[in-house]
């Protein structure tokens, strides 16, 4: 009886869970470009704050390692994906305890919910029941919940080579018609690595930055 009444509480604490989906994703940004979310990112002994500027949010998402990082480049590459917010949303796992997850995802399909940590096998007993717990909610409302760690992100060297493509690939807009162009040449081109697409771009008379943009959006290097 007991644990029907806590699930039907926590069932009402969370009634109102896609409209905070909803809510995170149309909330503008702050005046510093930033997008707060409900638990402010803050610097920890042994973690990382930082801040990507995402051209898929137009705006800066708050990330606090290196993990969240080379989760959020491969969020910004991802096709499917349409946004994502960082420490947007409360959960409630039951009437007392919340979670606020780590990425949440609006995607083609509808939304998803992602954990970052930095090896799932040594999860705390706590943080595996909290996990099932959220999921199950999450299902409820047809909401994906997925986790990730080291083995599953892109790792250092992958995501650090893939931030300086990003960057160049944004740095200014490229021209539709050379996109085209560049992407008939790269078609019928062998190519190892980014020294040899930048010297076929330019040997094609196309700026090299075009090379990074297939790095990067169209995987062209296979990472």
């Amino acid at each position: 009886m007991q644990s029907n009444y806590l699930e039907q509480k926590t069932k009402l604490l969370n009634q109102n869970l896609l409209g905070k989906f909803e809510d995170a994703f149309q909330k503008q940004t702050h005046v510093s470009s930033k997008f707060i979310g409900e638990r402010r990112v803050k610097s920890r002994i042994g973690s990382r704050v930082s801040l990507f500027p995402s051209v898929k949010n137009q705006g800066l998402i708050c990330l606090e390692s290196n993990l969240e990082l080379a989760h959020a480049i491969a969020l910004e590459r991802n096709e499917d994906i349409l946004q994502y917010r960082t420490q947007a949303v409360q959960i409630f796992i039951n009437d007392r305890h919340f979670i606020i997850p780590d990425f949440i995802i609006k995607t083609l399909n509808g939304y998803e919910v992602h954990e970052i940590k930095p090896n799932l096998k040594t999860l705390s007993e706590k943080n595996i029941t909290r996990f099932k717990l959220a999921k199950n909610i999450l299902n409820s409302y047809s909401i994906k919940f997925k986790t990730f760690d080291r083995t599953t992100l892109l790792s250092k060297q992958e995501y650090l080579f893939l931030s300086i493509s990003y960057q160049r690939a944004n740095y200014k807009k490229i021209n539709k018609i050379d996109l085209e162009k560049a992407d008939t040449i790269i078609r019928k081109n062998k190519f190892k690595n980014k020294i040899d697409l930048y010297n076929l771009m330019n040997f094609n008379n196309l700026d090299p930055l075009i090379s990074d943009y297939f790095i990067f959006y169209k995987k062209i290097l296979g990472i």
